[in-house]
């Protein structure tokens, strides 16, 4: 029997190229630089502190916020979301470089759950580009109204078949836009 929960909210957010090819590359580049984490960038740190129950708190002085987080579709499997402070009053979900030692992944964002992934020798985001998904890549956390916490993702385009009341119809937004967070209600 499928997994039924009880959403509340859903935080989202569209994973650019860039940080595609940053969360799959090795992560020891020449030169250095380039992110491993996914950025939570100031237009959302509000929403998100909210969604994490931590509203009021100042980004600047945030401790790390870890969250325990199952995973849509396969009841039983965990595993932990770590969110850090950044500079300019910003966030990041930390350490999602695949290639990492010390990456913390999510089991709902592996390549064993469908998520894409990009050769390990990957070289820069155009060799990775064939690799994302066409009509973009979105991970999410979905947030019951028990105060459970679920990740998944999804790839491509708003499948035909969703109905516009659907609480994942927010997930496929026209434009530009960042990500976000859905009530469900």
């Amino acid at each position: 029997m499928a997994q039924k929960l009880n959403i509340d909210r859903i935080w989202w957010r569209n994973v650019q190229p860039g940080e595609f090819y940053n969360i799959e590359r090795y992560p020891q580049i020449q030169g250095g630089g380039g992110s491993l984490y996914i950025e939570i960038p100031s237009s959302m740190v509000e929403a998100t502190l909210d969604f994490l129950d931590a509203t009021g708190a100042n980004v600047d002085a945030l401790p790390v916020i870890t969250i325990e987080a199952g995973v849509v579709g396969h009841p039983g499997l965990t595993g932990p979301i770590e969110f850090q402070r950044k500079k300019g009053s910003r966030m990041r979900i930390a350490r999602q470089n695949r290639q990492q030692t010390s990456s913390a992944r999510h089991p709902a964002w592996m390549a064993a759950r469908g998520f894409p992934s990009a050769p390990d020798d990957v070289a820069n985001k155009e060799a990775a580009l064939p690799y994302f998904p066409e009509g973009g890549l979105r991970i999410y956390i979905a947030k019951t109204v028990e105060g459970d916490y679920y990740a998944g993702f999804t790839k491509g385009p708003r499948p035909d078949n969703m109905k516009h009341n659907h609480p994942m119809w927010d997930l496929y937004p026209q434009g530009k836009v960042v990500g976000g967070v859905i009530d469900a209600d």
